[in-house]
């Protein structure tokens, strides 16, 4: 076994920890706590919306076959940008609906994925929801300040699409950060 795994969230190869919960083993960075692997494999959330946001079509359509083709989410709804998705959001919501998971850019025109994620929080405060899990992606390097801004829209993660040019190794990463967020939501 390698000493160094690659962790989504630092977007590099890092030493891990082994822990043991709730019955399976866990390896988490030693960085960051994120987790990078799970022994028992989870089990996805069934039934659920989500909602993705980035102006690059192809990101989306990888997204959007990975969700569907694992039968992660049956509804996925995709947007260019952060107005068109908040304003999807707020019909939603309006119409007693819950969110599963929202999935956005952090570079999009007209409205980027920080503003959309802090208008985000306001609506589920305003209607009295949980906080969806939120996953954040960028081709650059996460920094101090994204660090600060997953933990102030907690439930949030990053991902690091530009690290890696095989889309086959994006898709990976996606799929096993998905199912992990929400089989975790599920558990809670």
């Amino acid at each position: 076994m390698a000493d160094r795994k690659y962790c989504l969230c630092c977007g590099e190869d890092v030493p891990f920890n082994r822990v043991e919960r709730e019955g399976r083993t866990e390896l988490t960075c030693a960085f960051c706590g994120f987790t990078l692997d799970v022994e028992a494999e989870p089990q996805p959330a069934r039934g659920s919306t989500v909602f993705l946001a980035d102006d690059s079509q192809v990101t989306r359509d990888i997204l959007q076959g990975i969700l569907l083709s694992r039968g992660i989410a049956p509804d996925v709804r995709s947007f260019p940008d952060g107005t068109a998705f908040v304003s999807a959001v707020s019909k939603l919501f309006s119409d007693h609906q819950s969110l599963s998971l929202a999935i956005l850019d952090l570079n999009m025109p007209v409205m980027d994925g920080l503003t959309a994620a802090r208008t985000l929080r306001a609506l589920e405060g305003q209607f009295g929801l949980d906080r969806t899990p939120l996953i954040f992606f960028s081709s650059v390097k996460c920094d101090e300040n994204l660090r600060r801004q997953l933990v102030a829209t907690a439930p949030a993660s990053y991902v690091n699409k530009g690290s890696d040019a095989e889309p086959d190794r994006l898709v990976e990463r996606i799929d096993k950060l998905i199912s992990y967020i929400l089989m975790k939501r599920k558990a809670a």
